[in-house]
């Protein structure tokens, strides 16, 4: 007679001769290869990322995962042809350095792949290498904000560029906050109109008010206290900048303090509520006889001025959401802030910048100076 299965209180009861079927080798369920088999592994895996759109200041990022195979795992970037050697097999790890250098390369595609195995592939965002200053949102704490909650106090915003010169604030009722999921899906640090976190010594920031080139970059919005500051005087000479008027407004303000030339632009028109990039150049601000201010979506006002980014003269180190006493708050978000010291990038080196924003925030930026 044929064997035969048999449902008995609720329990399914099958002959030895159906151990094939249900339960060894290739069986269904649960056999080493079997469809319940919680010990299936895909070939290679990569591990997700902090953010569903991580970005990197530096041009590398570390990535981490597993592999069911021995053999050799390696990286390669797409399209900026990048590649790389991994350590590990079954546990990997590849230290992942890319420097884009064309238009469009901002956004990388990584694959990781295993010799005689499988391959993985994720996104990663970079902006152009070599900033002296790179403070994220992403990664205020220096490791992608591991364990941090919305509202957390933000005592130091630590800097991700080769400076390593963090901004701090030890005073609680002056510290910004950590706001998770603001804008795309993505992390803010925000100004409240009492906040402010700084350098430690001015001299590390001299670069911004004499000598040498800069860049300057900003992704961030106000949401209150937004005004006008007004131009006054004529261009330096010896001044260069970049910049992009979108209908007369103007979002970040470089002056020469130089007391016959006052550089300074007027964004009145500037929309408040609305992330933008502020990215400019300033080229040569004339040697140490010529002192500079940088005020990144400022409002001035009788009693001083407030901003999102500011550092003047050689009493002043950068500070990022500046205020004082005077009673008129700013209230602004800032994503992130890129310093470059000593380089001029150019249009191709700033549009890979706006590249990386655009995917990370999941829009198109307005771009303002």
């Amino acid at each position: 007679m044929r064997a035969v299965a048999l449902l008995l209180a609720g329990v399914l009861v099958a002959p030895a001769s159906f151990a094939q079927h249900l339960g060894d080798q290739t069986g269904i369920m649960g056999g080493e290869s079997g469809f319940f088999d919680p010990g299936v592994r895909v070939p290679l895996s990569i591990d997700s990322q902090p953010f569903a759109r991580t970005v990197t200041c530096t041009g590398a990022r570390t990535l981490t995962g597993t592999a069911t195979g021995a053999g050799a795992v390696t990286w390669a970037a797409s399209p900026d042809g990048a590649s790389g050697a991994c350590t590990g097999t079954t546990s990997w790890s590849c230290p992942v350095a890319v420097s884009p250098n064309a238009a469009g390369e901002g956004v990388e595609t990584i694959t990781v792949s295993q010799a005689g195995g499988g391959s993985a592939t994720v996104d990663v965002g970079f902006y152009v290498a070599g900033a002296h200053s790179c403070f994220l949102a992403q990664s205020y704490d220096g490791a992608y904000n591991a364990g941090k909650l919305n509202l957390d106090a933000v005592g130091t915003w630590v800097n991700l560029g080769s400076s390593s010169l963090n901004v701090t604030q030890a005073t609680g009722s002056a510290q910004p906050t950590y706001r998770t999921a603001i804008v795309g899906g993505q992390p803010v640090v925000r100004c409240d109109g009492g906040d402010r976190v700084a350098g430690a010594a001015a001299v590390d920031w001299t670069f911004l008010y004499q000598g040498a080139a800069f860049t300057v970059e900003t992704v961030g919005k106000t949401v209150s206290g937004n005004g006008t500051y007004a131009a006054t005087g004529a261009s330096n000479g010896v001044h260069g900048y970049s910049s992009i008027d979108v209908g007369g407004s103007y979002f970040l303000q470089i002056i020469n303090e130089t007391p016959a030339t006052n550089l300074s632009f007027s964004r009145s028109g500037y929309t408040s509520g609305l992330f933008h990039l502020a990215s400019s150049v300033l080229l040569d601000d004339g040697g140490a006889g010529t002192d500079a201010s940088i005020f990144v979506d400022s409002l001035a006002t009788a009693t001083g001025t407030r901003a999102l980014l500011y550092s003047t003269t050689t009493a002043s180190p950068l500070t990022l959401c500046a205020y004082n006493a005077g009673g008129f708050p700013l209230t602004g978000d800032l994503f992130r802030v890129l310093i470059y010291s000593g380089t001029a990038l150019d249009a191709t080196q700033r549009g890979i910048n706006k590249q990386t924003d655009e995917w990370a925030l999941g829009g198109t930026l307005p771009v303002t100076p």
